[in-house]
């Protein structure tokens, strides 16, 4: 009678740690995390100002905004322009429509 008890708790103390085990697991599979865009937050690329737009137009020809990022701390925004036949660019442009440099 007591080897019986004894089996089954260590039975059972096998089975609860192989449950916590198992939530371990669980848990780091859902901590991933997606990187960030150097503050730089995705929008729409209909959401971009009209002097952003005219300035691709004007000084981009024949390039189309792929995608648009906007850092509000820095009033920028950063678009990656495709134009057909050429590699892609990533350009940084301000509200008022001037080129800028990010370091």
């Amino acid at each position: 009678m007591t080897v019986a008890a004894a089996a089954t708790m260590l039975f059972a103390t096998e089975n609860i740690t192989a449950q916590e085990t198992e939530s371990e697991v669980a848990m780091t599979e859902t901590e991933v995390q997606a990187p960030v865009q150097d503050g730089f937050e995705k929008i729409e690329t209909s959401a971009l100002p009209e002097t952003v737009t005219n300035a691709v137009a004007t000084d981009k020809a024949g390039s189309t905004v792929e995608e648009a990022y906007f850092n509000e701390e820095l009033s920028v925004y950063k678009l990656m322009l495709k134009a057909e036949g050429a590699e892609a660019e990533t350009a940084y442009i301000n509200e008022e429509g001037k080129w800028v440099k990010i370091q």
